[in-house]
């Protein structure tokens, strides 16, 4: 069996006995199951300048002589050590640094050097520690995106690193849950909570902000439907239904692109819309981890006598973080070919198109364009059927 089939989901574990037992081995199977972690190898690049971003307000509070004691605090427990000004401040500068080399360590050929590994791993390990340290020292400090980025920090500090990590699957399997307990927890209270779903919430922060709206850049006719009580009756529905179908659809290859693709537009609403630290930067970054677990299970062939083929490749070769592709070379004169892990064989625009859309940087925007081709080919694979359903039929009745 191999690791993409298994990590889909959609196939049950080959000689999983029946009864009692069975649904426990098959869970024992998946989370045990190795696979390929680069996913979680280019987290936790992205996650550390996500760190550091959220450290820094308190280390530069720190170093200029204020500290969280100095305001309103409240101990979750009497037993939780609190330390001297310094050395809380020291600790802040640790893991600030420890955050950089964990980035750091898994770039390039840092990331090939077999005891850079272990140092990236001390490190995230160290970084997970001061951002959860810090977070439950006062009651003040707990917000749920800070949660969040403790929560993907842990997964990260048990993951191996390295430039091509394999693995028990079992913690990106923890991370995905994660993931979707956010989505799904902030949907269904907005759902139960009659304010939220009736707009009541969305129109009164608009309220709150009046002055800000009104001067800022956007056209009158915006202004207008975003101070309009009933536009937001209708764009609650809409945020908590979002939420929900990022939530469920994360976990069905065939809803997956389209929840990630939403998903990005969610948050990037988000960060323009409220204050939510690193959250929104964070939760994008942490959609790679819905990638299936095996690489260069896809053949790219290209004419590298073609200008416009030797681009793609680079490009490919450059952004293909997730080790997606084999660049092979195709047939002189012919179009640029994609082999799919199914055998499915794409040319032409349809292969480029599929080729951006697995890339992590270029995802968002070429994933529509995947998604239109797909709905045009069903429609016209229906029509077709169609046809000849009717030809057959005109036979059998002539």
């Amino acid at each position: 069996m191999t690791a993409a089939t298994g990590v889909g989901g959609t196939t049950g574990v080959a000689g999983a006995t029946a009864g009692p037992a069975g649904p426990v081995r098959r869970l024992d199977e998946l989370l045990g199951r190795r696979v390929d972690l680069r996913a979680l190898a280019l987290l936790r690049v992205l996650v550390g300048p996500l760190a550091i971003g959220h450290l820094w307000p308190f280390l530069s509070d720190a170093l200029d002589g204020r500290i969280y004691r100095d305001t309103f605090t409240e101990s979750y427990a009497a037993w939780y050590p609190h330390l001297p000004r310094g050395l809380y401040t020291a600790v802040l500068a640790v893991g600030v640094g420890a955050a950089a080399l964990m980035t750091v360590g898994g770039l390039g050929r840092l990331a090939a050097i077999s005891w850079m590994s272990a140092v990236t791993r001390v490190a995230t390990a160290a970084t997970f520690g001061v951002v959860a340290y810090n977070l439950f020292l006062s009651t003040t400090h707990v917000h749920n995106n800070r949660a969040y980025l403790t929560i993907i920090l842990a997964g990260l500090a048990v993951a191996p690193a390295g430039r091509r990590p394999v693995g028990p699957g079992w913690p990106l399997w923890l991370l995905r849950f994660e993931a979707a307990v956010v989505y799904g927890a902030s949907g269904l209270s907005k759902l139960l909570d009659p304010d939220w779903f009736g707009g009541t919430v969305t129109w009164h922060r608009v309220v709150r902000v009046h002055d800000q709206v009104v001067a800022s850049p956007l056209p009158g006719w915006a202004v207008t439907l975003l101070e309009d009580r009933s536009f937001h009756t209708v764009a609650a529905k809409a945020i908590v239904l979002t939420e929900l179908f990022i939530a469920l659809g994360l976990w069905w290859r065939a809803t997956r692109y389209a929840a990630v693709w939403l998903a990005v537009c969610f948050h990037v609403a988000i960060q323009l819309s409220a204050s939510v630290e690193v959250f929104s930067y964070l939760a994008i970054a942490a959609l790679v981890i819905w990638a299936v677990p095996s690489s260069r299970d896809r053949v790219l062939a290209v004419d590298r006598a073609v200008p416009g083929h030797r681009r793609l490749a680079r490009v490919v070769g450059g952004l293909d973080w997730l080790d997606r592709f084999r660049v092979e070379d195709g047939p002189p004169g012919g179009p640029v070919a994609v082999t799919d892990r199914d055998g499915r064989v794409l040319r032409g625009r349809g292969a480029v198109a599929l080729v951006l859309s697995r890339l992590p940087l270029t995802a968002w925007f070429a994933l529509p364009a995947v998604g239109a081709a797909r709905v045009v080919g069903l429609a016209s694979a229906r029509r077709a059927s169609a046809a000849r359903r009717r030809r057959t039929e005109r036979a059998a009745g002539g």
